[in-house]
């Protein structure tokens, strides 16, 4: 069976959590600092996978994770 992940990003200290397949998910968005958000998403086991600029100038960082069967 394929490994499914749940998708997240954070633009500045806005995290976004995404669904599975890149879908926006019914979770709770969080804003932070941006130290912190960096730190919450490391200690809560999630994966960077890329940096791009976006339209407007800004960093986004897209992060996955195994999915979490207990949620």
């Amino acid at each position: 069976m394929a490994q499914r992940f749940d998708h997240c990003r954070l633009i500045g200290s806005q995290i976004t959590y995404l669904g599975r397949d890149g879908l926006f998910e019914s979770r709770r968005d969080m804003s932070w600092n941006e130290f912190s958000a960096w730190d919450l998403l490391e200690k809560e086991g999630w994966e960077l996978v890329t940096v791009i600029v976006n339209e407007d100038g800004h960093e986004v960082a897209y992060f996955k994770r195994p999915t979490q069967t207990n949620r």
